[in-house]
């Protein structure tokens, strides 16, 4: 990942959570945001719609997904083993 894509994605989800999060849950629950420059643009049934889209829009690292409402993995024992 260039240091482009990892700077979308990081100031993207900062915003996505700090702005967006609350609305998005309440609004577009299971879908998938495309954002680009700490706006949302618009939103996918998928992850793989919502990508190809971006790449499509605005050419790969100048984009983020976000899936909405998808609860974090939790890997519990498993994670100690990986360590």
């Amino acid at each position: 990942m260039s240091n482009g894509a990892a700077s979308q994605v990081e100031s993207n989800h900062a915003i996505y959570l700090k702005q967006y999060k609350a609305e998005a849950e309440r609004d577009h629950k299971g879908e998938v945001a495309l954002m680009v420059d700490g706006e949302i643009r618009d939103f996918f049934p998928t992850a793989s719609a919502a990508y190809t889209a971006g790449h499509d829009q605005y050419g790969l690292g100048n984009f983020s997904i976000h899936e909405i409402g998808a609860d974090p993995i939790g890997l519990g024992a498993q994670t100690l083993a990986l360590l």
